[in-house]
């Protein structure tokens, strides 16, 4: 920083008051100009050429993201409506927060949204859902009783026999051995939705699959599992199709996404694995102006009860 010694209203005081000649003057002069230049200007430029690059970068890598996601909410953005109606500040946020949900599901952005929601549940505990299976044994009678009938069934036996017919599958658990059935005790009480359940929860965030702030929800389009006990670490894996909606105004839901989510647990090596294997926007085609603010107009009412 410039002292008052050697600034340029310095050097005019050392003129009037005659202290130094002109020519020393002049030299004072020199060296104030000169060190603006080399502190002030020349900082300047390299600071310039750096902002340059930045936004020379930003504009290879993300600024046709950005445009287009910005396309997507400028879609219900407007602050009054063709036909007059001036909605609310929370309807007009919803409205902002459908597209952007809609846009997180578009080619430009599914994969790095699909990568996020993967490492949302890869911290899945296999502990704590084997712990729950330990304590709740009636999840083995859900799943001979009721779910063997809802979902496709694929059982490997002991000695590699494939069993798909819900009846055989039953009548075969029900006969095993005491010492194999209280072997493979926590994966039969495991061989139902609730192996689905953590998945959920984990997907269910502000930013994630299933979002609170648009009412959204969630039912199991199709499933299917497989109990492989011929395996040395007998393990079951399941895989369900996952679609996400959000109301449509009129009592009804919008369709907006589908996923297949693939889930894996192995009581031996107390291992829990999940993943989105697939993740896409249910139609074709973005929601209607229309369809975006009769959802927002309904939630927003929703959320101020």
């Amino acid at each position: 920083m410039l002292t008052k010694s050697n600034t340029l209203w310095g050097a005019i005081n050392a003129i009037e008051e005659k202290s130094d000649s002109l020519w020393g003057t002049i030299d004072l002069l020199d060296e104030i100009i000169n060190d603006v230049e080399g502190n002030v200007v020349n900082t300047f430029t390299q600071r310039y050429a750096e902002v340059k690059k930045d936004l020379q970068d930003l504009q290879d890598v993300s600024l046709p993201i950005l445009k287009d996601k910005l396309n997507y909410l400028g879609r219900s953005s407007l602050v009054k409506d063709k036909d007059g109606y001036l909605p609310p500040q929370l309807e007009l946020q919803k409205r902002k927060e459908i597209r952007s949900f809609e846009y997180s599901l578009q080619p430009a952005s599914v994969e790095r949204f699909l990568q996020k929601l993967n490492l949302a549940i890869k911290s899945l505990s296999a502990e704590e859902y084997l712990n729950y299976c330990q304590e709740q044994p009636e999840l083995k009678e859900l799943t001979l009783k009721k779910e063997l009938t809802r979902m496709s069934y694929t059982l490997y036996t002991p000695d590699g026999t494939k069993l798909m017919d819900p009846q055989e599958i039953a009548n075969y658990i029900e006969s095993e051995s005491a010492e194999l059935s209280e072997q493979h005790e926590l994966l039969y009480r495991a061989s139902n939705q609730s192996i689905f359940a953590d998945v959920i929860v984990a997907l269910t965030s502000f930013n994630g699959l299933i979002r609170p702030q648009l009412s959204a929800g969630t039912f199991v389009n199709d499933s299917s599992l497989i109990l492989d006990l011929s395996s040395s670490e007998p393990h079951v894996r399941g895989e369900c199709f996952l679609n996400v909606s959000i109301p449509d105004g009129h009592s009804g839901q919008l369709s907006m996404a589908g996923a297949l989510v693939e889930v894996c647990l192995c009581p031996a090596r107390k291992e829990f694995t999940a993943k989105v294997l697939y993740l896409s926007p249910c139609g074709e085609e973005p929601l209607s102006e229309q369809q975006v603010k009769d959802a927002a107009k309904s939630m927003a009412e929703i959320a101020s009860m």
